[in-house]
């Protein structure tokens, strides 16, 4: 009889659970694996294909969305829409005038990009995102919004599509947004300017306000823009501009721009500004650290204190080349004859004469009397100066012609008249000349204030400025600053003007159309005041 197959016994001892019987020996434990089974979804979580595509392209709306206010913003504004690269700084205060109902106040170094990237930013940005509402710009000066203001946004809207209507000082777009720009000193003007369009927007933007009356101020507060942007280069220590930096700072976002937060100006300039008129001068102070500046001392080309220190400590007497410098006057102002010897003005004479034929007899004696070669004579042949110094070469004398308004030897500087002026008031600074003593003279030329360009360049005060000023034109003051800084004999003067000779009616168109050249805006550089 075939034997009965015996079961594989395990080796283990059979699992006991509680309250189950005993196993008998022999037995083992059945296994059964588990199958795994995928949960059903509630009825309501089932997508059709066609809900599926819906919410993928509701997902894409949203994305898009968030992306289109995010490249709208004002700060995004310059980049996105006018292709313009921004500082930190420009993007901050583009940011701070992005709120409704703010007022933000700017003071930023000469030649920072407040008005080309921030003002003209803001403008554009406002028309596109409210439609029906209204700019309003205003400067001290007219020339500030239809010489550069202006001008870029016209550059600019061309590229951001068709729609836009430009003038001189106003600016359309198609979706009815409208902006005017203009200067006065009438607060009557802002009387009637208010919020507009379904959003009840209006942005005003006050461009040099330290040069903006203070009842322009409280005209704009009558407005009640929606936004408010007032910005300037920092001028004296007075007036509402300053007030919103000091006093009145709690209801402004307060910004200050130094030269040293703007890549464009390069520290090779600006270490150069500083040297020429020293780390703590009123213009150093205003022109590249953006600090408001006390009235009395304000953008001087040189003050009083440098001029009394070089007067009352003169340099050792070092006698050499010999610079006569003659400043020919018309309409009652004065002729003015300085001769230097070494660093020495050795002496001034001055005179008021209408007849051009008695003024060309005094300046022959006085070049006799000295002993004075042609080519140790210097001559303004601005105005009247031509036929002088055509009277001065039919006499014998082809004397040095310097016409101020020409091109610079320096391009640091506007114009000849400038650079001499500079020049001479850093000699004056070291104290390397000799100075008379002439009260008039020294009040002339601690009077005078600089001006900085819109491209960066140092100049001087028009003399129709001063005038305005009450002060008297600064004859004397120009023929010693000429005969300080022409020709050489002193260190750091103006050495060029040593081989200078006349120049033809060719080289003085060419010096005139090179001269406005450098006054224009470089390509690519992001300038203004």
């Amino acid at each position: 009889m075939p034997s009965k197959k015996k079961l594989k016994v395990l080796s283990e001892q059979p699992v006991f659970r509680k309250g189950e019987p005993p196993k008998r020996k022999g037995e083992r434990d059945l296994i059964i694996t588990r199958k795994r089974v995928k949960p059903v979804p509630a009825p309501s979580l089932i997508l059709s294909p066609d809900e599926k595509r819906k919410e993928k392209a509701l997902s894409r709306m949203v994305k898009e969305q968030a992306a289109l206010e995010e490249a709208s913003l004002l700060a995004n504004f310059p980049k996105n829409f006018l292709g313009l690269e921004t500082y930190d700084w420009q993007r901050n205060v583009l940011d701070s005038l992005e709120e409704k109902e703010c007022q933000v106040a700017l003071k930023a170094a000469n030649g920072s990009g407040k008005t080309s990237v921030v003002a003209v930013s803001a403008i554009l940005w406002h028309m596109v995102r409210f439609p029906q509402s209204l700019v309003v710009t205003t400067a001290g000066v007219w020339r500030q919004v239809e010489g550069q203001l202006w001008p870029k946004l016209r550059e600019h809207v061309m590229g951001l599509g068709r729609g836009w209507r430009a003038t001189s000082n106003e600016l359309e777009y198609a979706n009815g947004s409208r902006a005017v720009g203009f200067s006065t000193n009438d607060a009557g003007k802002f009387e009637g300017w208010h919020r507009q369009g379904p959003t009840e927007n209006l942005l005003m933007i006050v461009d040099e306000a330290k040069t903006v009356p203070d009842p322009i101020f409280t005209a704009i507060a009558r407005c009640q823009p929606s936004r408010l942007l007032v910005m300037s280069s920092p001028g004296t220590a007075s007036g509402s501009f300053y007030e919103a930096f000091t006093k009145k700072r709690k209801f402004w976002d307060c910004h200050t721009v130094t030269a040293f937060d703007c890549p464009h100006l390069s520290k090779e300039w600006i270490d150069t500004q500083i040297e020429m008129y020293g780390q703590n001068s009123p213009l150093i102070r205003s022109m590249i650290y953006g600090e408001f500046v006390d009235d009395s001392n304000e953008g001087l080309v040189l003050n009083q204190k440098t001029l009394e220190e070089c007067i009352q400590n003169p340099p050792e007497l070092k006698t050499g080349m010999r610079v006569a410098f003659i400043d020919f006057a018309a309409g009652g102002d004065e002729c003015v004859f300085a001769l230097r010897n070494g660093n020495k003005i050795v002496d001034m004479v001055t005179w008021r004469e209408r007849n051009t034929n008695v003024t060309i007899g005094k300046i022959l004696n006085l070049i006799k009397r000295h002993n004075l070669a042609q080519d140790e004579v210097y001559a303004d042949e601005g105005g009247l100066g031509l036929p002088l110094c055509d009277a001065l070469m039919d006499a014998g004398y082809d004397i040095h012609r310097v016409n101020f308004g020409a091109k610079p030897f320096d391009s640091r500087y506007s114009n000849r008249s400038s650079e001499m002026w500079h020049t001479a008031a850093r000699i004056i600074e070291k104290r390397e000349i000799i100075m008379p003593d002439d009260g008039m003279l020294h009040q002339q030329m601690v009077t005078r204030r600089a001006e900085v360009s819109r491209t960066g360049k140092l100049g001087l005060e028009p003399k129709d400025r001063m005038r305005a000023r009450g002060l008297d034109s600064p004859d004397r003051a120009d023929a010693v600053m000429g005969c300080i800084s022409c020709g050489g004999g002193i260190g750091g003067t103006w050495e060029q003007f040593n081989s200078m000779s006349r120049l033809s009616v060719g080289d003085l168109m060419e010096d005139a159309a090179s001269s406005f050249a450098e006054d224009s805006l470089p390509s690519g550089m992001f300038v203004g005041y």
